[in-house]
């Protein structure tokens, strides 16, 4: 897959990488549209042709079969593969491109017969037996430590076996070598007593990891504020009271899974290296998926596929979370949880609006095809009987008729669509999964910072601004390509290299908007830092918090505060304010309008700096300073988190953050109001589609820069340049260049 530079199209600024599809490389990286079929043991063979006879109606292309651990393995000496292999003969005849999507967490019997010892352990001292749960209703589950060599190496084995015998038939197309990467499924709420694992072979492997990061036990002493005299008594962190030793324990279980995966796809390309291989993610975005208890880096993984993939649904973080991880390469939706439910609560009942809502946002983001989770409804255990896209009997349901009917409509274009991407991002926004490590020690939860974090995206998304995620390794190798604007919500914890980084970027002309308490951890050093911004940022930019507290404590004169020069609804709002504090409290700005703050509260000196808001009348908590060619707009409180009392304000310092970056939503549009979506395909610097989704309540009426004509394939609608465009209600539609 060859890559190309795609400009900023007449905007300045670097250029960025994106795949190249050529006409040789198509069949290779087809546009997918299919679904998972086989979790033995069902679908029963009864069904196979009926439905492979039905999703060939449907235009599918592509079908997915699990390959289970115990079902296919529950001898110790003996492979079980002939329900699969009747299955790729049956695909091969409806000419189906086939996904085999290789499971490990279905331990079977014999492994711990064999291996007693494999068995992941707790922090409270419990074993966890192989287990059944609702969708691993063949039991087995979670399967083994990862650490346990005996357990690996019979992971190895059967990997081996299966891709040394399905690599001869003719309908592979792909490996997923790892559904779902995560630590262990007893909880995906991170419980520290339910945490794993605390195995001796975690506890010998968490000490030649921390040999290689530190160096010497003196080096490690000095950072967690221990007094050790051998590496043997290092002690695993049972709790987050120290904070670095605990990051440093998730960081090392992030890299076994990083290992676990090296190890698959590396067999796979071995043994396979004609077929592309990748594994698929549920997105880190902290709810439900974290570096706490699944501990999955996507940004990590993604490198060493060949595609990069997910479950996921539509929506301002998921598929752009795929994408940043997977920059540089197709990325796919494999898994898609459109129809879910279970026995307690059936599936929705889904038409057209709402299967075009979920899938033309993720088209528009750079997503490449889909497979539903999946075709036939589960009818064992709890997830039955729900998922599927037919009924129970494999009749026709609404979605069914959706999916068929949206197919329909965009295949005709999924060879152009293949080789379109959207607009490279210009903002990023600072995604530190040290950081959020840290954020959970604090808080025992993800609440405020995904609260915090959303926010941010969730506005340049429904602004139609392109942003995408940066990580930490991202920016301290300085993959900020396209870049102009870094936000950085609650940025509490930072290392050294990362503020180093960070001054550099700004100081060469980079606009930064950051929340309270910048770099107050220092991830180096493990301790907090004397002056904030930390890590050296105060005195380089002479910026400083000062008489920080939390918002909880601050006196608020709820009787002054309705005496301010604010529109109606802004005073009813104010209302509510309490004289002994509370999560959110008002920021008046500079024009007179108010922006809330939460959790976090200091006043901010800043020499030469314009201040643009302040809670108390002598001191501000918000302001703006030029740094070496670049910008900071410091906010002495989480701003995004803010936001979910009133979003005026937060648009307002959003707004001049962007405009001091040179940025513009795509295509310029103008006049959206509320929840519109505006999106840009483009090849070889050239517009071929658009995108618009409204989920604002109100019909809409927006402009656009346009050279060309554009009709929508579903709705019809056309759009001129020049003109105005009527926007419905609940509309999503994809536009093809006329």
């Amino acid at each position: 897959m060859a890559t190309v530079s795609i400009g900023m199209l007449g905007m300045p600024g670097k250029m960025f990488i994106y795949p190249q599809i050529d006409n040789t490389e198509k069949d290779k990286y087809p546009f997918i549209f299919g679904a998972q079929y086989y979790r033995a043991p069902t679908p029963e063979p009864e069904c196979w042709e009926n439905d492979f006879t039905k999703m060939k109606k449907l235009g599918f292309t592509d079908v997915k079969f699990w390959v289970q651990w115990r079902w296919s393995h529950n001898s110790g000496d003996e492979f079980y593969f002939e329900d699969l292999d009747k299955l790729m003969d049956l695909a091969l005849a409806f000419k189906f491109r086939v996904t085999l999507n290789i499971i490990f967490d279905v331990a079977p019997l014999w492994l711990y017969e064999k291996y007693p010892d494999a068995k992941q352990i707790m922090n409270n001292g419990r074993i966890i037996q192989p287990y059944v749960v609702g969708h691993r209703q063949i039991g087995g589950h979670p399967g083994p430590c990862y650490n346990h060599p005996g357990a690996l190496e019979e992971r190895k084995k059967f990997m081996e076996a299966t891709v040394s015998h399905f690599k001869r038939y003719p309908a592979l197309a792909m490996w997923d070598v790892w559904n779902e990467p995560e630590l262990s499924f007893p909880q995906r709420t991170p419980d520290i007593d339910r945490m794993v694992c605390y195995c001796p072979f975690c506890q010998q492997k968490f000490i030649q990891w921390l040999k290689t990061k530190y160096a010497n036990l003196k080096h490690l002493n000095r950072v967690w504020g221990r007094c050790y005299e051998t590496w043997e008594q290092v002690e695993v962190p049972r709790n987050v009271e120290t904070f670095t030793d605990f990051i440093d324990w998730r960081e090392f279980n992030i890299d076994t899974m990083t290992a676990e995966a090296k190890w698959r796809l590396d067999t796979v390309k071995q043994i396979d290296p004609d077929h592309i291989h990748y594994l698929h993610v549920v997105p880190d975005t902290l709810q439900p998926f974290n570096p706490v208890s699944t501990c999955a880096n996507d940004f990590e993984l993604a490198k060493m596929c060949d595609v990069f993939a997910a479950t996921m649904n539509s929506g301002p973080i998921f598929p752009v979370q795929v994408v940043s991880a997977g920059v540089g390469k197709i990325c796919y939706n494999v898994e898609s949880h459109i129809n879910g439910g279970n026995t307690n609560m059936y599936q929705s009942i889904l038409g057209l609006d709402d299967v075009l809502q979920e899938y033309i946002p993720q088209i528009a983001l750079g997503i490449k095809g889909f497979m539903f989770w999946q075709f036939r409804p589960e009818i064992l255990g709890m997830e039955s009987p729900a998922w599927g896209l037919v009924n129970l009997d494999g009749s026709d349901r609404p979605v069914t008729k959706a999916i068929k009917t949206m197919w329909k409509k965009l295949s005709p274009y999924r060879g152009e669509l293949l080789k379109c991407f959207p607009l490279p991002a210009q903002i990023g926004i600072l995604k530190s999964r040290k950081n959020e490590i840290f954020q959970f020690c604090t808080n025992h939860n993800f609440d405020s910072l995904a609260s915090d974090f959303n926010a941010f995206a969730e506005s340049c998304y429904w602004r139609s601004y392109n942003y995408r995620f940066i990580s930490e390794e991202m920016l301290e190798s300085g993959e900020m390509e396209g870049i102009r604007l870094l936000i950085v919500p609650s940025g509490y914890y930072m290392t050294e290299p990362v503020a180093l980084k960070i001054d550099e970027w700004v100081q060469g002309g980079g606009i930064l908007l950051t929340e309270a308490h910048l770099a107050a951890y220092n991830g180096t050093t493990g301790r907090h830092n004397r002056t904030v911004p930390g890590n050296g940022l105060a005195q380089k930019w002479g910026i400083s918090e000062v008489d920080a507290t939390s918002s909880y404590r601050l006196k608020l004169d709820k009787n002054e505060l309705l005496k301010l020069n604010v529109s109606e609804d802004t005073k009813k709002l104010l209302n509510d304010v309490g004289v002994s504090g509370a999560k959110y409290f008002p920021i008046r700005l500079k024009s007179g309008n108010i922006l809330w703050g939460a959790e976090r509260y200091a006043k901010i000196q800043a020499s030469n700096a314009e201040s643009l808001g302040s809670f108390h009348p002598d001191f501000p908590c918000l302001v703006e300073k030029e740094v070496g060619k670049g910008v900071v707009v410091y906010c002495g409180t989480n701003i995004g988190e803010g936001s979910r009392k009133d979003k005026r304000g937060f648009f307002e310092i959003l707004d001049l953050s962007l405009t001091k970056a040179g940025i513009r939503p795509n295509l310029n549009v103008s006049g959206a109001t509320g929840n519109l979506r505006v999106d840009s395909l483009y090849q070889d610097n050239s517009l071929q589609f658009l995108a618009i989704r409204n989920t604002s309540g109100k019909n809409q009426e927006i402009s656009m820069e346009l050279d060309y004509s554009f009709k929508g394939i579903f709705s019809g609608i056309e759009i001129n340049p020049m003109m105005n465009t009527k926007i419905p209600d609940s509309f999503c539609d994809l536009f093809c260049k006329i």
